[in-house]
C-alpha cells in the first residue's frame, strides 16, 4: 500500500512539469498519495500558483530553461534526469535536487513502480529529507546518488536497456527472413535477465563467442554479408565476449 506525505496534515502539493513518458508514468505513481497536477512545459497551462515540490521531467537541453520559467513557484524544484547535474537548477526555489528513477517508461504499460530504484540528490539535507519522503511514497528503493554517480548510472542504463533493446530490433529483422514471429524468442530473454539475479554477466554469457566456437561465427558473419554495419556489430560483440571471457 502507497504511503502519503502530510504536512500538519495538508496533502503535499507536487506539480509534474512535462507530458511525455516519465512525467506521465510519476504522475500515475504519485496521483493517490498527493494533491498533483500535470503542466505543460511550454506554456505552463495547469500551473497552480504554488506548489510544495515542482518536478520537471523533460529531455534534458529543456531542463534549465524550464527551470527558469518556474522559478521561485515553489519550495523545491526538482528533475528527473540522469545526466544532467543538479547545478543547472541552483537558486530557482528555496531548495532544488534530483528526483530520478531509474527504469524504462512507456505510456500506457503498467509497472510496478514499487520495484522502481530512485536516486535523490539535494541542496540540503531538508530537501533530501522531503524528496525521499516523496519517493518512498512510490518505491521502498530509495537512493542516495551525487551527479556523478549517476551519470554511471545513466551510461550504464543505456547499454543494459537502451542497446540491448535495439538488439532486439536487429533479431527480429533477422527472423522476419524466415517469417518467424519474434515472440519465440521470449522465454530465451526472460531466462537471460532471470540468471543474472545470482550469476554475474559473464559467468551467464554462453553462445558461440564465449565457447570459441569460430566456424559458427565465422556461418554467421556469412548469413550478414548483405549488411556491412550488422557484420561489424556481430564482429565487434563476439569479440568482446571473447575478451571478457579470457579474465
Amino acid at each position: 500500500m502507497k504511503k502519503s506525505i502530510h504536512n500538519d496534515s495538508k496533502p503535499i502539493h507536487v506539480s509534474i512539469i512535462g507530458s511525455g513518458n516519465v512525467a506521465c508514468h510519476i504522475f500515475k505513481a504519485l496521483e493517490t498519495t498527493a494533491n498533483i497536477c500535470m503542466v505543460n512545459p511550454r506554456t505552463l497551462d495547469n500551473l497552480p500558483d504554488h506548489t510544495d515540490i515542482a518536478i520537471i521531467a523533460v529531455k534534458d537541453s529543456a531542463i534549465e530553461n524550464v527551470a527558469n520559467k518556474i522559478r521561485n513557484h515553489s519550495d523545491i524544484i526538482a528533475h528527473t534526469s540522469g545526466s544532467v547535474p543538479m547545478s543547472v537548477l541552483s537558486d530557482t526555489a528555496k531548495g532544488w535536487g534530483v528526483f530520478y528513477p531509474l527504469q524504462t517508461f512507456t505510456k500506457g504499460l503498467e509497472l510496478d513502480y514499487s520495484e522502481i530504484p530512485f536516486f535523490i540528490e539535494a541542496d540540503s539535507d531538508e530537501t533530501k529529507d522531503k524528496l525521499v519522503r516523496l519517493a518512498q511514497t512510490i518505491s521502498s528503493n530509495i537512493n542516495i546518488a551525487g551527479s556523478e554517480e549517476r551519470k554511471l548510472l545513466h551510461l550504464a542504463s543505456v547499454f543494459a536497456c537502451n542497446f540491448t533493446n535495439c538488439l532486439m530490433g536487429i533479431s527480429q529483422d533477422i527472423l522476419s527472413r524466415g517469417n518467424i514471429d519474434f515472440k519465440v524468442l521470449l522465454p530465451l530473454l526472460k531466462q537471460t535477465i532471470s540468471k543474472l539475479s545470482g550469476l554475474s554477466p559473464v559467468q551467464a554469457q554462453t553462445g558461440p563467442a564465449a565457447r570459441r566456437d569460430y566456424p559458427v561465427l565465422e556461418k554467421h558473419l556469412e548469413m550478414l554479408s548483405d549488411n556491412p554495419k550488422l557484420q561489424d556489430i556481430y564482429r565487434l560483440m563476439s569479440d568482446l565476449i571473447i575478451t571478457k571471457s579470457e579474465k
